[in-house]
């Protein structure tokens, strides 16, 4: 039982190898057993996390995250999975209209990445999921309720954005939010915060189809939500 998750470090990264012919569920219950064993000897850090051994649908890396980010004191920076390898290789050649609206925002956006650390995300923030970084953060998927990013430059949401955001730390007030479909809990940029927000949460059954791409950033000292054109 004890090979079947086997946790170890890799250089900048917390890889976590899964038995492939095991039951997931069981899977769940012995990586959450030894993410509690090991929680003290982790402590408080800010790690990229691997998965390997096992393809993982989008579902059950949710899943693993949830156990992970609810059992230690982990701050996940970033998801290695042999999914996320597939999209990068796929990015150039979207196939369906979310993807299409992601390529073509992170085109846009592309000269900005280039100039500065840029932090990437690719699937589902879960709720009590923080990222934190020193410089801009790309989130490629949803950012739930009651998850948290947290950064130093620039946040871009290419899906909906559910969660509570802080750009700009450290009084930066050039630094901007934007989301394919905005609706934040909480929104801080700079020392400036913007609250409620929220009218409702944004799923694939409520949000505008034709709501256009929206940017939050300080114009007169108080923060301002646009339209992106």
């Amino acid at each position: 039982m004890s090979n079947q998750v086997i946790i170890k470090g890799k250089n900048d990264r917390l890889v976590i190898a899964l038995n492939p012919k095991s039951d997931f569920l069981e899977l769940c219950d012995i990586l959450k057993t030894k993410i509690l064993e090991a929680k003290n000897f982790i402590g408080n850090s800010r790690m990229a996390i691997e998965f390997s051994g096992r393809k993982l649908t989008s579902e059950e890396e949710d899943i693993l995250i949830g156990i992970l980010t609810e059992n230690s004191n982990i701050v996940i920076s970033y998801i290695f999975t042999d999914k996320n390898e597939k999209n990068e290789k796929n990015e150039k050649k979207p196939k369906d209209k979310k993807s299409k609206d992601q390529a073509m925002v992170l085109s846009k956006f592309n000269p900005l990445m280039e100039e500065g650390k840029t932090h990437f995300y690719r699937g589902t923030l879960r709720s009590g999921a923080k990222i934190e970084s020193d410089g801009s953060v790309v989130v490629i998927g949803d950012v739930n309720p009651s998850s948290i990013i947290r950064a130093r430059g620039n946040v871009i949401v290419l899906g909906r954005l559910n969660g509570t955001v802080y750009a700009g730390l450290n009084g930066d007030e050039q630094a901007f939010v934007t989301a394919i479909y905005f609706n934040p809990i909480q929104l801080t940029i700079g020392m400036k915060t913007k609250t409620d927000m929220q009218k409702e949460i944004l799923d694939s059954s409520r949000v505008n189809k034709k709501d256009k791409f929206r940017i939050a950033r300080i114009k007169n000292q108080e923060i301002v939500v646009e339209e992106l054109i």
